[in-house]
């Protein structure tokens, strides 16, 4: 079943409309509701019942939406390349509608062609850029939206394209620091368990075959390693289809409420991921709203927008929590201390910049010390990971080669 998403949009009159529409994806939605003749002010998935509402495993829908990646979109070097370029074009002084016609005509992908098209149409239609942006928040999001909205609003368009072409190139670099830190683990892991399977599969049996022939007793690692070696032989078959039912099991629990909460809570707390994961969520919930505020979007407007960058549920949840105190009159920075994921250095700045008026300033500067917190993590982790590999290889192949040499030994104690 296709998800459903809430939306709020304004017909041509300017009359405000709310409801729900199922499309199989965001962007489907919202060229649904502008083919009805509305602009699309937002447009929020609806939460997925959790499996004690809405059935067990088996009775659901398997969504596959994860696989959609040829629908397209904008990743965070896509957006950071846009923000580049359209800077430099409205700084030159070129109009919008020429600009956005300029950079279309550069661009090599046909989808974000498409949707250039569709937001030059708009804008001539008289919907204001921030406006047409949105209208496409698989390419834009709310976050790139809100900004332009306020560059638009304070005639700073340019300089709110700069900082975003910064920041969008600050996370992606993040990213490709996380990526490369991952490459050879990954690498090496796999290369391990195919050369074990391998062994297993084709090697052991044979060097098995030489040892029953010489009526050999065999030890226990090489009747642990026989067993191992007939189990991926037998049952190979059964193993890839757990892994399998494993796998899409798990992703149907993630992709409820309760999973993804359960899930996250579960990375906060594994050693160097859940410090990794904090790190990165601290300086993007930092960055972002330090680029809001400065651009002149109030605190209670600007937290919303923050949440949806956040990349845990549980930091996601004490956010919310934190927007509902500050509409009671609550500093932000009191609930953010209560609810114990955030580091008192964090809480202390925060408090500092709202007793002296300079939040935004405070926030840039936590953004900046965690964004390098998070490359010592990422450079640490490493340090650690390759020799923990070089361990566990060590383990595998010793045990391996102790358990078809110790039969030898055994033969030739025995002639």
């Amino acid at each position: 079943m296709s998800p459903e998403f809430n939306y709020r949009v304004r017909d041509r009159s300017g009359n405000t409309e709310e409801g729900t529409v199922r499309a199989s994806s965001r962007s489907e939605a919202a060229r649904t509701l502008r083919e009805d003749g509305y602009f699309v002010a937002s447009l929020e998935e609806m939460e997925q019942e959790d499996e004690g509402e809405g059935g067990g495993f088996l009775d659901r829908e398997i969504d596959l939406s994860f696989l959609a990646f040829w629908r397209g979109g904008l990743d965070t070097e896509g957006l950071a390349k846009f923000s580049e370029q359209f800077s430099v074009l409205i700084s030159a002084g070129i109009p919008i509608v020429d600009a956005l016609d300029i950079v279309r005509e550069q661009t090599e992908a046909d989808h974000f062609e498409q949707v250039l098209e569709e937001i030059i149409s708009d804008i001539e239609g008289g919907e204001g850029f921030s406006s047409a942006l949105q209208q496409h928040p698989d390419y834009f999001p709310s976050f790139f939206c809100q900004l332009i909205r306020a560059g638009e609003t304070g005639g700073i368009l340019d300089e709110v394209l700069v900082e975003l072409a910064q920041h969008y190139r600050r996370q992606h670099e993040i990213k490709e620091d996380i990526k490369s830190a991952l490459y050879y683990p990954v690498a090496i892991i796999a290369i391990a368990v195919a050369a074990i399977i391998f062994l297993l599969t084709f090697v052991v049996p044979e060097i098995m075959e030489i040892f029953d022939a010489l009526d050999v007793v065999l030890p226990l690692p090489t009747l642990i390693l026989i067993g191992m070696s007939n189990f991926m032989q037998a049952f190979w078959w059964l193993l890839l289809l757990a892994i399998v039912i494993l796998f899409m099991a798990g992703l149907s629990f993630y992709r409820t409420r309760r999973g993804k909460l359960i899930f996250d809570t579960i990375i906060l707390k594994i050693p160097l991921v859940g410090s990794l994961v904090l790190k990165i969520s601290i300086a993007r919930f930092s960055r972002t709203l330090a680029l809001l505020l400065d651009s002149g979007v109030n605190l209670l407007s600007a937290l919303p927008v923050v949440e949806e960058i956040v990349a845990n549920r549980v930091i996601e949840k004490s956010l919310i929590e934190a927007r509902g105190r500050l509409r009671g009159g609550v500093n932000i920075s009191q609930p953010m201390r209560e609810s114990g994921l955030f580091p008192p250095m964090v809480v202390q700045m925060i408090e500092v910049g709202e007793e002296t008026g300079s939040l935004a300033d405070m926030l840039n500067k936590v953004s900046g010390y965690y964004e390098m917190e998070v490359q010592k993590t990422i450079q640490g982790s490493i340090s650690l990971i390759e020799p923990a590999l070089i361990v566990f290889l060590a383990v595998v192949v010793g045990f391996i080669a102790l358990s078809v040499v110790l039969p030898l030994f055994d033969l030739y104690a025995a002639l």
